[in-house]
């Protein structure tokens, strides 16, 4: 398991005058711009190890450190506006599948479910588990929370983090966990043959066979420290920056309208889906220009393969580095060999 809470932070540095920004693969511009390419080739290259959150990565980017609690609080924090003053968990839907020795996750993104098809299972977990009164069950728009009256162990990374992985390194283990996968029986065995999982098997959808709980814990205190501008659609991210009382916005749908609001610089995520991966060479594209014109002092980027690439204007004359010597088509992976 990694966790860029293990790592050492970025260099603090002033943020006016940088992008920081979390993007979809590299590999996703296989035969595209072969300048822009280029362009990020010429940058300081390193390569973190995957999964981690959107958050981490962000903060990462700005030299802050990744050591923020209580996050199933302030998603929902980010995601109602309210401030939440009880012990809670994210709990997303997921399939677990069966392997010959192991389970395998599947994240079940909110999109592919029909509409009231959430609610049914909620209302169901609630009515079937819910009956002492030490934890309940609610599902708020499109996402699911637990809130119990005692601390239970969790995960420690989103399903969306942990998807296609084998989930155990990320799972609580030991005495602590018995809570948890106590729990977790009781909810895999009330969501067993329901409705919902069966309309979902017969659209040709995985069912919700077990729910991701993580993140578990009070709403942490605010750490003082002033953020840049942000732009995205994560609910945990912009709970952090709320918690700051540090500006956020939802993602404008391009870099220039990020420049137009914040031309000091800007954190951002571009909403990472297959519906959004066509934003990802005009976003590039856009940065490039704005450094070249001296609109950025520095442009910093984290894509969703663990890459990071550090960009500024000097960076334009290292002409004998290329996209030939670092692959940043195909799988994604940058090769920092030359650095």
């Amino acid at each position: 398991m990694s966790s860029l809470e293990d790592l050492p932070a970025a260099s603090a540095t002033q943020t006016s005058g940088m992008a920081a920004v979390w993007l979809p693969l590299p590999g996703s511009l296989a035969g595209g711009d072969h300048a822009l390419l280029d362009w990020l080739s010429r940058g300081d290259i390193e390569h973190r190890a995957l999964p981690l959150e959107p958050l981490d990565a962000l903060l990462y980017l700005l030299g802050r450190r990744a050591n923020v609690g209580g996050r199933a609080a302030l998603r929902f924090y980010g995601q109602t506006g309210d401030r939440p003053n009880v012990w809670m968990a994210a709990a997303d839907p997921v399939y677990l599948e069966p392997r010959l020795d192991h389970l395998f996750l599947h994240a079940l993104p909110a999109r592919e479910f029909e509409p009231g098809a959430l609610r049914k299972l909620f209302d169901h977990l609630h009515d079937k588990l819910a009956n002492d009164g030490a934890a309940d069950f609610a599902r708020v728009g499109r996402m699911g929370y637990l809130r119990a009256d005692e601390p239970i162990e969790t995960a420690t990374l989103s399903a969306t983090a942990v998807d296609h992985r084998v989930p155990n390194d990320w799972m609580p283990s030991g005495l602590a966990a018995a809570r948890f996968r106590q729990l977790l029986s009781e909810i895999e065995m009330a969501l067993h043959d329901h409705p919902v999982n069966a309309a979902r098997i017969e659209a040709g959808r995985f069912p919700v066979n077990s729910l991701w709980l993580w993140g578990g814990g009070m709403l942490p205190s605010a750490t003082g420290e002033s953020l840049p501008p942000l732009f995205c659609n994560d609910p945990l991210l912009l709970g952090l920056w709320r918690l700051n009382e540090s500006p956020a916005a939802a993602w404008p749908g391009s870099v220039e309208r990020c420049l137009e609001a914040s031309a000091d610089g800007f954190a951002a995520l571009i909403p990472f889906a297959a519906e959004h991966v066509d934003e990802l060479e005009p976003a590039l594209a856009a940065l490039h220009d704005a450094l070249r014109r001296k609109e950025l002092a520095e442009v910093r980027l984290f894509f969703a393969n663990g890459a990071v690439v550090r960009l500024r204007r000097a960076h334009r004359w290292r002409w004998w580095r290329n996209a030939r010597k670092h692959s940043l088509t195909g799988n994604g992976a940058l090769d920092a060999s030359d650095r």
